[in-house]
């Protein structure tokens, strides 16, 4: 058994289910900061306050929509405007850029963070992130719903802009209201489904194993560290990021990013669902507008698979955020390395089965060589 696979076992089945802002999360936290202090590396712990669900964050912009329609057709300038309001927000938190969750309680989680400086002057900073949190399960998250997931996400934000057209053109327009109210009944009806989707999570989901997603891009992260400890790089100054709380809204890359504001020109690779499936490169992340991923990180990707004959494959990733996200957002040269399937999905992604007898060793190992590697390239 390769040490990458027991450090899934102790996350995914020692610890266990390890949600947002949860006491099991705060023991996988201390399992990251035990481990990485083995190699005496210069270690923090950073406390931040997070939400601890996403669901709260939708559910409250879908039920922003509902309620605007509900006060349309007796007041339809406001239930217009708060239609728009929500739509805004869906956007922007979508988008990584917090907007309605500012104003929500939230709960402690922490960032576990270690540095390992170069062996002579440093001239470039990488920071490599890992969540170490795991979701809750939901409907739409099922095997039989899950390759739908895009469309049915795309579908919501259809009906979101279709009801905020077409309130707008009741309030700009000489259009009957009352019409424009009963043609936006069926996208009402479908956030409203979405809505109860959400609050079903929270009253009946159950947080997951996390073996894939993401005890084993947490392994890779350490068996890393460890190596890079024992062969540090000479001018390149790397800094281990272990977040919490990534699964309730990439809350750990958000803090770290608004605690320390590296500079522009630091390079972000991003491990999550590395454990099963084909090893692939994430050329673009982004469910509503794609952003790219560094061009420069790509190519040594590249490079680095041919030397090390790795079975490494390039595609985008246009589901939910990750870390990498968060950073690409922001215009960081950044790049995610996970793991799909024949279909292009994440195997057992937020559902009950993410467990550790699913994952691969060589999958791990695999990805802890194409990190070191692409480290490396960059020394050159």
């Amino acid at each position: 058994m390769s040490q990458a696979y027991r450090h899934v076992l102790q996350l995914a089945e020692t610890i266990g289910p390890r949600g947002s802002c949860t006491e099991a999360e705060r023991k996988a936290a201390h399992y990251i900061k035990t481990e990485l202090g083995r190699s005496k590396l210069n270690l923090m712990e950073e406390q931040f306050k997070a939400v601890s669900s996403f669901s709260w964050v939708f559910g409250l912009i879908d039920l922003l929509f509902i309620v605007a329609a509900l006060i349309f057709p007796s007041r339809p300038k406001p239930g217009f405007f708060l239609a728009l309001f929500a739509f805004i927000a869906f956007i922007l938190e979508s988008s990584t850029f917090p907007f309605l969750s500012r104003l929500l309680p939230k709960k402690s989680s922490q960032n576990v963070i270690a540095h390992i400086p170069a062996r002579s002057k440093p001239i470039r900073k990488v920071i490599i992130t890992a969540h170490y949190d795991s979701s809750r399960s939901a409907l739409n998250f099922s095997p039989k719903l899950v390759k739908g997931f895009r469309r049915s996400y795309l579908l919501l934000v259809g009906a979101m802009a279709s009801e905020v057209f077409l309130y707008a053109l009741a309030v700009f327009t000489s259009l009957s209201p009352r019409l424009l109210w009963f043609l936006s009944l069926p996208c009402v009806l479908y956030i409203l489904v979405t809505f109860l989707t959400l609050l079903h999570r929270e009253l009946a989901g159950e947080y997951t194993p996390g073996a894939n997603d993401n005890a084993s891009g947490v392994a890779v992260l350490l068996e890393v560290a460890k190596i890079l400890t024992r062969f540090p790089l000479i001018t390149t100054e790397v800094t281990l990021v272990a977040t919490g709380a990534e699964e309730s809204g990439t809350n750990g890359a958000l803090a770290y990013l608004r605690r320390h504001r590296p500079s522009k020109d630091t390079y972000v690779i991003n491990l999550d669902n590395l454990g099963i499936g084909h090893l692939t490169v994430v050329t673009a992340e982004g469910i509503l507008g794609a952003k790219a991923a560094s061009p420069e990180l790509l190519s040594l990707a590249k490079t680095v698979a041919a030397e090390k004959n790795l079975a490494l494959r390039f595609a985008p990733y246009h589901l939910l955020t990750t870390d990498g996200t968060v950073f690409l957002m922001r215009n960081y040269p950044a790049v995610s390395l996970m793991a799909f399937d024949e279909e292009g999905l994440l195997p057992n992604w937020h559902w009950p089965t993410d467990q550790v007898s699913f994952v691969n060793p060589e999958n791990l190992n695999a990805a802890k060589e194409l990190v070191l590697g692409i480290l490396r390239k960059l020394e050159s």
